[in-house]
C-alpha cells in the first residue's frame, strides 16, 4: 500500500501551505478536493489563471488524484436542472485532473432528498447511474481511472451506503471504487463491506469515528478496528 494524503473543506490552510504540510509528510499521493474554493473557481477560471494552478502543483513532485466537488452537488437528484449541472462539474473535474495528469477521480454518487418518499429511489438511482456511466466513460477517453466512493449515513435516503448498494453501483457502472473507510463504519462492520468489494477496491480513505456519525476522526479516536480493515485489504493497491 502507498501512503498519500487527502485535502478536505474543513482545512484551513491554503493550497500552497496544505502541499507544503504534504511534503512534510513525505507522502507519495495528494487527493486533491475540488471543494476547496481556490481549485473549484479554477474549473471556469481564464487559461491564464488555470495555468498558475497548474503550475502550482508541478512545483510539487507527488502523483495526483482529484476528489471531484461534492459540496452542493447531486448526481442523483429528481431535478433535472440541477442534475446537468452537477454531470457538468464533475466533467470539468474530470478535464482538470487529466490536465494536471493525475491518475484517478473520485466522486460522490448523490442521494435522494429525505423530502422525497422512498418510492422515488429507483428513479434517483437511474439518474445517478446515467451521469455516472457518462463520467466514466469520459474518464476512459482522458486516460484517467474513475471511482465512486461509499456513501455515509446521512438523513437524506442513500444510494451507495452499505456493500450490497455500493456493489451494485460499481458493477452496473464499470468503475472502480474509492473505500471510505469511515464512512462504512456508520454501516456496519468495515472490514465485512471491504470482503465484499475487495476485488474492485482501488483508493482508501481513512479516518475514524463511533459509528454513528461521520465525523471525521484521527485514528484511534474512534472505534473502528483498523487492524482488521487493514489484514482484509493487503492486495489493495494505494491507501491514504
Amino acid at each position: 500500500m502507498i501512503l498519500g494524503i487527502a485535502d478536505h473543506p474543513s482545512f484551513k490552510t491554503q493550497l500552497n501551505e496544505f502541499l507544503t504540510f504534504a511534503s512534510n509528510l513525505k507522502v507519495e499521493v495528494v487527493e486533491l478536493r475540488l471543494d476547496r474554493l481556490e481549485l473549484l473557481l479554477s474549473l471556469n477560471a481564464t487559461r491564464q489563471d488555470k495555468t498558475r494552478i497548474v503550475s502550482v502543483l508541478k512545483n510539487h513532485d507527488f502523483r495526483w488524484f482529484v476528489h471531484a466537488p461534492s459540496i452542493g452537488i447531486n448526481l442523483a437528484s429528481l431535478n433535472p436542472i440541477l442534475r446537468k449541472a452537477s454531470e457538468e462539474a464533475v466533467m470539468k473535474a474530470v478535464r482538470f485532473a487529466a490536465e494536471i495528469c493525475a491518475e484517478l477521480v473520485v466522486t460522490h454518487v448523490g442521494r435522494l432528498s429525505r423530502d422525497y418518499p422512498q418510492e422515488y429511489i429507483e428513479k434517483s438511482l437511474e439518474n445517478a447511474i446515467d451521469s455516472l456511466k457518462r463520467i466514466n466513460s469520459f474518464c476512459k477517453d482522458l486516460g484517467v481511472v474513475f471511482t465512486i466512493e461509499n456513501d455515509h449515513k446521512a438523513k437524506d435516503h442513500v444510494l451507495a451506503g452499505n456493500a450490497e448498494q455500493t456493489k451494485y453501483l460499481v458493477e452496473k457502472i464499470g468503475c472502480k471504487l474509492t473505500f471510505d473507510v469511515g464512512h462504512a463504519n456508520t454501516f456496519g462492520k468495515p472490514e465485512e463491506f471491504a470482503e465484499q468489494l475487495r476485488e474492485h477496491i482501488l483508493n482508501i480513505h481513512l479516518h475514524d469515528n463511533d459509528g454513528f456519525e461521520d465525523s471525521h476522526l484521527p485514528l484511534g479516536k474512534g472505534k473502528i478496528n483498523f487492524h482488521e480493515v487493514i489484514k482484509g485489504l493487503e492486495a489493495t493497491l494505494t491507501c491514504h
